[in-house]
């Protein structure tokens, strides 16, 4: 074991949470060593195009990370050199009428999300339809109308990702790349050490951050209990570049209530959708269903905006492979077996956009050894502990009525 080579926090993972996470803590005093298999940003963090920051759509448990998430994302564009490539453009989240939809349905849909993600930090209002295609004239006309949140916006999400790695460095990280962990060495209740793929032991003197998403699993099992286990999956989203023949601009990040679809415009001018349906993948890696998955996707494009019609294919990219909980939201917590490790995982293809509110908090937890009430809704034990209080009640009603 490399015992010289100490640091206060030793995390694994070079994604936006890893990379993040090593520039607030170094930030903050501490000394940082950095593990990634990979490259910086080789996995779910890296790839073309952009990802969406926003609130519109988010799991209403997510909503208050969203809106800290977004202040820092403006916060850090500002104050790092370079910036992160983060641009605050407002987000409409379209809604259409729909084939047996209910007008007060949808209104009070709208009302109720628009109210929660207000009352959660992210300002939002209902847009008519007059007033949604005035901000976007390029819509479809059969709009029935928007929920608009001026804080959303887009990032450049592989820049953004490398631009902390490069702070944490020049703050004194030290980010070892091609360093890939296959096994936490550990002994009276405490993670020693991280064992990489060549034998090569790096010590953990005071506490390890487990920020790699994909490959968690694979060392993190056997360190938890049973009921410390949430049942993920793996997808593949795909990610589609069109061109623009006819210059149309697009002045906002785009979703839609009832289709599963992100739009977005590049700083070039290029077009990418995203958000619709993934590819499937063998245990090889290799991805199948690709067409499928692209005409439902720009059938789902196409229907919002008309114009998207007479463009032309660029590329597609069902590179990155990203972990789901079930329930869709993360997982966050500190294994039973370990007094001195925190991990993060499935972030579900949303990651990029709320990483600086969880990193904040993450940070937090790291320095003063007390998890903040803020990450509780992330628990792995959110299933468990509800159901045993649940057969807790049944089981004294049943003891009372006896």
């Amino acid at each position: 074991m490399n015992s010289h080579n100490t640091s206060d926090v030793v995390i694994v993972g070079g994604g936006i949470y890893g990379s993040s996470l090593a520039y607030e803590l170094t930030k903050a005093g501490k000394s940082v060593t950095l593990l990634e298999a990979g490259e910086i940003a080789c996995g779910a963090s890296g790839g073309p195009g952009e990802r969406g920051v926003r609130a519109n759509g988010r799991d209403v448990r997510e909503l208050p990370i969203v809106a800290l998430a977004q202040e820092r994302w403006l916060q850090y564009q500002q104050s790092i050199e370079g910036g992160v490539g983060y641009r605050r453009k407002g987000g409409m989240w379209i809604v259409s009428k729909g084939f047996g939809v209910r007008e007060h349905e949808i209104m009070g849909a709208i009302e109720a999300r628009a109210m929660i993600q207000t009352a959660m930090g992210s300002p939002t209002e209902f847009l008519s339809r007059s007033d949604a295609l005035a901000r976007e004239p390029e819509l479809s006309s059969s709009i029935f109308g928007a929920v608009y949140s001026p804080n959303d916006g887009v990032g450049d999400h592989s820049f953004a990702t490398r631009q902390f790695a490069k702070e944490a460095q020049k703050l004194g990280a030290k980010i070892r790349t091609g360093a890939k962990v296959v096994e936490i060495v550990h002994k009276n209740g405490d993670a020693t050490g991280v064992k990489l793929e060549d034998g090569e032991v790096v010590p953990v003197t005071g506490q390890l951050a487990l920020m790699a998403n994909a490959g968690m699993l694979g060392f993190l099992k056997p360190l938890l209990g049973q009921e410390e286990r949430m049942p993920i999956y793996n997808l593949m989203p795909q990610m589609m570049y069109v061109t623009n023949p006819d210059g149309r601009k697009l002045n906002h990040l785009l979703g839609h209530m009832q289709r599963p679809l992100a739009i977005k415009q590049l700083p070039d001018g290029t077009i990418m959708l995203s958000g619709g349906v993934s590819v499937a993948y063998d245990q090889d890696g290799g991805t199948s269903g690709t067409l499928s998955a692209m005409s439902i996707n720009l059938s789902d494009a196409i229907q919002t905006m008309p114009f998207l019609e007479r463009s032309a294919f660029i590329k597609t990219d069902a590179t990155r492979t990203d972990t789901v909980s079930i329930d869709g939201i993360p997982i966050i917590g500190k294994p039973g077996a370990l007094n001195n490790t925190i991990y993060g995982y499935a972030w579900t293809g949303h990651g990029y956009a709320i990483s600086l509110g969880f990193t904040k908090y993450l940070t937090d937890w790291l320095l003063s050894g007390e998890k903040p009430a803020e990450l509780e809704p992330f628990s792995p034990r959110r299933f468990i502990d509800p159901a045993r209080q649940a057969i807790a009640a049944v089981t004294e009603q049943r003891s009372l009525a006896a």
